[in-house]
């Protein structure tokens, strides 16, 4: 029989010896939980041998009863400290010290129970207060081993009534994975007490184990294979319960500005390779202020310290100090390439509130010009434009219910016909907060956010309502172009929108030029293709926009039903530089050879009008003739130049 009771902890010893490696192996060690989770595994290992050995003892008859008392009182001691510093891993995993107030009396008073048990266990030796040796090593319980239960369940009901109170209403999965534990341990004890020859206990702990770190130690998702630190998707949970909990935090932001720019000169490889000593210098740093951290790599050279809340004195130091010695002492090998360095400092809730505007805090760090001063989030923060980043959403919202968009309107010149043929439909939006807003800001929030599936479709339909007007055919005005985003592309259900609103409003659909880009082309080709087959075979003709400032591929174009290629400004500006005439021209000259038309954007002196007329293109768009212009100014404008 005692074979069979050591089993269980031979069987925790093995499965706790599995963990260790795989665990300590696959985590950041410099935090507290895992430190702390390590206390756990030792503790467990160390109740679970001196189990097996007291086990063993109680069978032979020539083990000393001093002996036999030291093995149980190590058994009872390691057994008691894994309740409270399981509470202790809840607090830390969740990090949610900060609710704790007083937090040094809250640890004393804690502490009473665990230090009056082990003072029980201590003073057994000299008295039976806990237990003693009966005939035939049969162990006999007395108050103080009771007392040991006691205190066991009284850490435990702790545990679960903070992880009710403070972690199921804000994250039910992590509730789920902490609060399961629990109810396993009790269900052990519970045996051990009604079967007292099952010692359980230890096994159930080792199961429980294994199964916080297999649901919460993923390594492929927690932790980044190059760097060793914390993922976004890690970084993402933290800051969410840290938002949610009202936790202060000081946030140490650190963005490679030229990374996307490295990454097209020395290639992806070398990039990565350098994300190792940058990633390792940050660690150093960090271990020589002795500090308390947890660090993120968020991917495309963005970095996240978080610190402890007692070295936020000496943040604005230690990111200074990050910033300048990744600048002096990381160099690219292939190139002698220096990093371009952006370090913010982030203050939590002072700077900001929420995860989505740490989030845009992040996306606009990226844009920000790289220097050697450490950035004050608030100097962002605090800018228009951020706080219409933030609002945006609502900002759309009430544009929609309010009518504040509007459809503009720029004219194109045909070279041919020497005549405003066609125009492009611009989207404008004036709010009556923050006035005019630029459609490079609201138009990438909008597909982030799935808002532009909206606001694509009120472009449509004010187009066709514009074109079905009596306003509309006394302009002899070949076709409107109207442009399709990456997002309106992988909809299903575009072509038969369109369709139906062309049949709605009885407009000849050869009116209607849709233009698509570079990036749709790249992210959607399958679905677009099919939008584009289904649209081309009713009647609709498509046009390429923004040529030249993505991975242009010529196959790409060849096998699209492609009417027209807009070359993007990049090749005015190339242009009005010089030396690069020639590629320009033999560029349009092949793409007229594929029986496309070509038009040029961001025309805006007559010298380039001159020139390209020159080349041949067919068509051309810009401020040498109009901006985009409101509906009835439009209207104007075509008639004035009817006449003249």
């Amino acid at each position: 029989m005692a074979n069979d009771i050591a089993a269980y902890d031979y069987c925790a010893f093995i499965l706790l010896l599995i963990v260790a490696v795989y665990y300590f192996r696959t985590s950041v060690h410099s935090t507290l939980r895992v430190r702390i989770m390590s206390l756990i595994v030792a503790c467990t290992v160390a109740a679970s041998l001196s189990d097996a050995i007291r086990v063993r003892f109680a069978g032979l008859a020539s083990v000393s009863d001093f002996r036999f008392m030291n093995v149980n009182f190590a058994y009872y001691l390691f057994l008691s400290f894994i309740p409270p510093l399981y509470l202790l891993y809840v607090i830390a995993s969740t990090d949610m010290w900060h609710r704790i107030r007083n937090l040094v009396t809250t640890v004393v008073v804690f502490s009473i129970p665990l230090v009056f048990y082990v003072a029980v266990l201590v003073i057994n030796f000299f008295r039976p207060l806990a237990f003693e040796t009966g005939a035939g090593e049969e162990l006999i319980i007395h108050w103080g081993g009771y007392l040991g239960y006691i205190t066991y369940l009284f850490y435990i009901f702790t545990a679960m009534a903070f992880i009710k109170r403070n972690i199921r209403p804000i994250d039910s999965r992590r509730y789920t994975v902490l609060i399961a534990p629990i109810y396993m341990v009790l269900f052990a004890m519970t045996i051990g007490i009604v079967a007292t020859r099952h010692h359980i206990v230890c096994f159930s702990v080792a199961i429980c184990i294994l199964m916080l770190v297999l649901i919460n130690r993923r390594v492929e998702d927690s932790i980044d294979v190059v760097t060793g630190m914390h993922t976004f998707k890690v970084f993402a949970e933290d800051m969410d319960t840290n938002f949610k909990t009202g936790k202060q935090m000081e946030i140490i932001l650190l963005n490679i500005s030229n990374f996307t720019y490295a990454l097209r000169t020395v290639g992806y490889d070398a990039m990565l390779k350098m994300m190792s000593p940058v990633s390792s210098e940050i660690l150093r740093l960090m271990r020589r202020y002795h500090a308390q951290f947890m660090c993120y790599y968020n991917g495309d050279g963005n970095f996240a310290i978080e610190l402890s809340k007692k070295h936020f004195a000496y943040a604005h130091e230690i990111a200074d100090e990050i910033c300048r010695s990744i600048r002096q002492n990381i160099r690219m090998e292939v190139a002698d390439f220096e990093l371009a360095i952006n370090t913010c400092l982030v203050n939590c809730p002072d700077d900001i509130s929420d995860v989505d505007s740490l989030f845009m805090l992040i996306a606009d760090l990226e844009l920000a010009a790289p220097g050697s001063k450490v950035l004050s989030a608030s100097s962002i923060t605090e800018t228009k434009e951020f706080s219409m980043k933030k609002e945006m959403t609502t900002i759309i919202d009430r544009a929609l219910a309010n009518h504040y968009f509007s459809v503009f309107y720029q004219p194109i010149y045909d070279t041919k016909e020497k005549k405003f043929t066609s125009a492009e439909a611009l989207l404008r939006l004036r709010d009556p907060k923050y006035g005019y807003i630029s459609p490079n800001l609201f138009i990438p929030l909008a597909e982030k956010s799935g808002a532009i599936h909206a606001l694509g479709s009120f472009v449509l339909e004010e187009v066709v309502k514009f074109i079905a007007s009596p306003d509309f055919a006394p302009l002899n005005v070949d076709y409107i172009e109207i442009n399709l985003s990456a997002m309106q592309c992988l909809r299903g259900d575009l072509s038969e929108e369109i369709i139906s609103l062309l049949q709605k409003y009885d407009v000849d659909p050869s009116k209607i030029n849709l233009e698509v880009t570079e990036t749709a082309s790249v992210y959607s080709q399958s679905k677009m293709y099919r939008n584009i087959s289904t649209l081309s075979e009713y009647g609709l003709t498509f046009s390429l926009d923004d040529f030249g400032t993505g991975y242009s591929n010529l196959m790409r174009i060849a096998s699209l039903p492609l009417d027209i290629v807009k070359l993007d400004r990049v090749f005015v500006l190339m242009e009005e530089s010089g030396g690069h005439h020639v590629i320009i021209k033999n560029l349009i000259e092949m793409l007229k050879n594929m029986n496309l038309k070509v038009l040029v954007e961001g025309v805006e002196t007559e010298e380039m009008f001159d020139s390209f007329m020159q080349m041949g293109v067919d068509e051309i768009q810009g401020f040498y003739f109009s901006r985009p212009l409101t509906k009835s100014a439009f209207i104007r404008f075509i008639k004035e130049k009817m006449t003249a």
